[in-house]
């Protein structure tokens, strides 16, 4: 597993950042295919999303990345995307890991990194400070933030899940590489750069 998280952290905000891009990458059983997540800010509250596929070709991986995030289930897109690099990809391979919900998954993974003001569990970790900003009230039994409030939009994570992030011109960036007996560290860095190049938008995972 590969995680990189761009976010903002927000002066008024106390256990929240403002996300701003994504990379989110799982590998197969087999070690020969990657699967993967994008998301990137495109100014104001716009986002594009993508999927990404990945192949190892003699020993190293070739990423190609295409629109659509990989839960919407276009799987003719998916495979466009995987013919890019290669001429091998398996749609029932792929789906296993577009729709698992398993832990550390992709859907997991997206859940936990990219989240909003409507998670049910976010008003139990919010500071009082935070249930102002956010317009929490109670209805019929359950919490929601005020539709109209500054936030009400916006895409977040919690900075409990970014733990030991860099802080650089007022962004946070966090990164994981749990597949170090799959690629090096350069390659880890060289492929989340081309992934990087590949998405539209205003943030750059380059080092």
């Amino acid at each position: 597993m590969i995680v990189r998280i761009c976010a903002e952290k927000n002066k008024q905000l106390d256990n929240v950042a403002l996300v701003k891009g994504v990379i989110a990458i799982v590998f197969n059983e087999q070690k020969t295919f990657a699967y993967g997540y994008g998301l990137k800010n495109q100014g104001g509250n716009n986002f594009g999303d993508y999927h990404i596929i990945g192949f190892k070709d003699n020993g190293s991986f070739n990423f190609s990345v295409g629109n659509f995030q990989p839960f919407d289930g276009f799987y003719d897109e998916y495979r466009l995307t995987a013919e890019k690099i290669t001429k091998d990809f398996n749609e029932d391979d792929a789906r296993k890991y577009f729709e698992s919900y398993e832990e550390n998954s992709l859907s997991f993974i997206k859940d936990k990194y990219v989240t909003d003001l409507y998670n049910p569990n976010l008003p139990s970790i919010c500071s009082e400070n935070e249930h102002l900003i956010f317009g929490f009230k109670e209805e019929f039994g359950s919490i929601y933030p005020d539709e109209n409030g500054e936030f009400h939009d916006t895409k977040i994570c919690l900075l409990k899940d970014i733990e030991g992030y860099e802080e650089k011109d007022n962004l946070l960036w966090y990164s994981l590489n749990e597949c170090n007996e799959i690629m090096s560290e350069e390659e880890i860095e060289d492929s989340i750069s081309i992934i990087s190049n590949s998405m539209s938008g205003n943030i750059h995972f380059n080092r």
